[in-house]
């Protein structure tokens, strides 16, 4: 096993010689100019040239971090959008029964929709492209099937610690959720006024409400 490790090629460093010498890792860089890139021009127009150049990176420093741009756009997703609903989840697994969840699904929108409302644009369009191109389609497929088997996991914990009944199909449940919490965003994003605030978590409270009581007749 060592002798393999040994003998791995190592991952050439494509950074700039300027980029290495300040000890700088162009990650975090490369994602806000990407960023920036994909807002101005929107996913299909935005480049790999342009987004480096913009970061102040050769190209080659982008393909020493990430595959292209659709793993860019992806990171994006995950550190900004997934990541803070995965720790969201978490919190609904670990909340004690008296804590009212509906509110922290309110924060969660609050800060999903003024924080990061032109990745939410993005995302609308890269899906919409998903939708033709089988490509695009099974990364995003992939991606919205873990946090759908998160989110599943993390409604069955919630309903035992508040001595609730099981659902039968929690990933349909979970599906639904995502669908609504999605679309509202999308929604707040066009007519702001229509979508209160607290419209989500009253929204989950009452589906958890026709759930219990379903389970009771």
């Amino acid at each position: 096993m060592a002798t393999a490790t040994r003998n791995r090629p190592r991952r050439l460093d494509r950074r700039t010689r300027s980029a290495r010498a300040e000890g700088l890792d162009g990650r975090t860089a490369l994602l806000e100019a990407a960023m920036d890139v994909f807002a101005e021009r929107g996913y299909r127009d935005a480049s790999v040239d342009e987004i480096a150049e913009r970061a102040g990176y050769s190209k080659g420093a982008i393909y020493f971090h990430f595959s292209g741009k659709d793993d860019l756009f992806f990171a994006l997703l995950e550190e900004r959008i997934d990541r803070p609903m995965r720790e969201a989840i978490k919190l609904l697994e670990s909340a004690p029964p008296e804590d009212d969840m509906a509110l922290e699904a309110d924060r969660y929108f609050l800060e999903l929709v003024s924080g990061q409302r032109e990745l939410l644009l993005l995302d609308h369009e890269y899906r919409s492209q998903a939708i033709r191109d089988s490509r695009l389609r099974a990364r995003y497929v992939n991606r919205e099937a873990k946090l759908r088997s998160a989110l599943a996991k993390g409604l069955q914990i919630r309903l035992k610690h508040l001595g609730a009944p099981p659902v039968a199909a929690p990933e349909q449940v979970a599906t639904a959720l995502l669908s609504l919490a999605f679309g509202l965003a999308q929604e707040k994003l066009i007519q702001p006024d229509a979508v209160p605030d607290e419209l989500l978590g009253d929204m989950f409270a009452l589906i958890y409400a026709g759930h219990v009581a379903r389970a009771r007749r």
